[in-house]
């Protein structure tokens, strides 16, 4: 055998040797490498499922509180409406109830009515007292009592106030006063609350 037969042979050998030791090398970095990919690509995914799944959260927040700020202006222009509705009502109602009165005034009865004013306001303020009564009403009160009557343009619907000067105490017997104390008790009652 000739020895550049035997160097080449071995030559063969050391290079087909070296070339399956880089073939297993370069299958190892591929499978590496592929790997590598699988686990940036799976990391890449979780966080475009993360930045996904907060940007839904955002505008699900977004949306309930767009939603829950149209609900407060529902019920915001619903108890508006109720309000304003109760307010025309309760209007109406006291209108017929001042009307009312206004027919009371003119009736017989008036002149009895008055006389138990006069005597409540005796009994409230004593006997020193000076009496209110509309400008209507002036001449009426006179005839029914002993003490000093005066006009007063605050009431309108009838009925008297009265007052002792030098004690400084006020008494107010009038209609409009007694429907005013039933307009804001009215208001109040509890069964014409909103929860």
């Amino acid at each position: 055998m000739d020895l550049n037969e035997i160097n080449k042979s071995k030559m063969t050998m050391f290079r087909n040797a070296v070339n399956r030791q880089a073939d297993r090398e370069i299958e190892e970095l591929t499978a590496k490498i592929r790997e590598q990919r699988y686990a940036a690509e799976k990391i890449r995914e979780e966080k475009e499922t993360k930045a996904a799944m907060s940007a839904l959260k955002a505008e699900r927040s977004s949306l309930e509180a767009a939603y829950r700020k149209e609900l407060s202006r529902c019920d915001y222009e619903t108890n508006k409406q109720v309000l304003e509705h109760r307010k025309e009502l309760i209007e109406e109602f006291f209108g017929k109830i001042e009307n009312d009165l206004r027919e009371f005034v003119q009736s017989d009865k008036y002149e009895d009515f008055l006389k138990k004013r006069i005597k409540k306001a005796e009994q409230a303020l004593g006997e020193k007292l000076v009496i209110l009564a509309s400008l209507r009403d002036e001449k009426t009160v006179s005839s029914l009592t002993k003490h000093e009557v005066r006009t007063d343009s605050a009431i309108m619907l009838g009925g008297i106030c009265a007052l002792d000067e030098k004690k400084g105490l006020f008494c107010d017997l009038s209609l409009d006063r007694a429907l005013e104390d039933e307009k804001a008790s009215f208001s109040d009652k509890r069964e014409l609350m909103f929860d």
